[in-house]
């Protein structure tokens, strides 16, 4: 199979698209990850216990495979999956944030981090219930921990509550091997996206996901 059948109608012939659960594990995978974001984790990898060389592996992981592109499946109740993608087209590179579902035809755009970038797609509530909602036995990623810290990138939201999502992110930092005296710290970096201003998402249903995950 050259890509998942969810995304029949966004891959791009020529390129697979393949489940990259496994790259969680490499030691600069974090700082590599959020590198296109926050650059200052890459730039100091010392709280994510990795060193330089350790981001360059993570990161040439992640970005330099043009013909097969790595994907993070982040599972979600009623057969729906979050993907997120890195785009490897040499000229044209980005990571995009899909919402696929059984119910409908093609996937849906959430977020994409690249040049011309596009979001936010999640709200503070949902990026939670996201991260708490992995239903039993799916393949994809089912630590809540890793599933909050996957989906960081595309969110955005000025009601955020501060000091909950500060505490949340830093619990979320410190369980992948962040200092924890530095975990504090580094969560407040998220609360700043350089892409995008948070929007204040009107109410209810203003996200995309806004009072849908609560039902299996």
């Amino acid at each position: 199979m050259d890509h998942p059948m969810a995304l029949a109608g966004y891959a791009t012939p020529g390129h697979r698209i393949a489940p990259a659960e496994h790259l969680l594990g490499l030691p600069g995978f974090w700082p590599a990850y959020y590198g296109p974001v926050w650059d200052a984790f890459a730039d100091d990898p010392e709280p994510f216990g990795a060193d330089h060389a350790d981001v360059d592996a993570a990161a040439e992981a992640l970005y330099d495979g043009t013909d097969v592109w790595p994907a993070f499946r982040i599972p979600l109740p009623r057969g729906r999956t979050v993907w997120v993608v890195h785009r490897n087209f040499p000229d044209d590179a980005g990571t995009d944030y899909l919402l696929t579902d059984p119910g409908r035809p093609r996937e849906r755009e959430l977020a994409a981090i690249e040049g011309h970038f596009r979001g936010p797609g999640l709200s503070w509530p949902d990026l939670v219930a996201m991260a708490h909602s992995a239903p039993a036995d799916t393949e994809g990623v089912g630590d809540p921990d890793r599933r909050l810290l996957l989906l960081l990138p595309a969110y955005g939201d000025a009601d955020t509550p501060v000091e909950e999502a500060r505490e949340r992110i830093a619990a979320a930092l410190v369980a992948v091997g962040v200092e924890p005296g530095a975990a504090p710290r580094a969560a407040e970096r998220f609360l700043d996206h350089p892409f995008w201003e948070s929007p204040y998402w009107s109410a209810p249903g203003g996200s995309p996901l806004s009072g849908s995950l609560g039902t299996p």
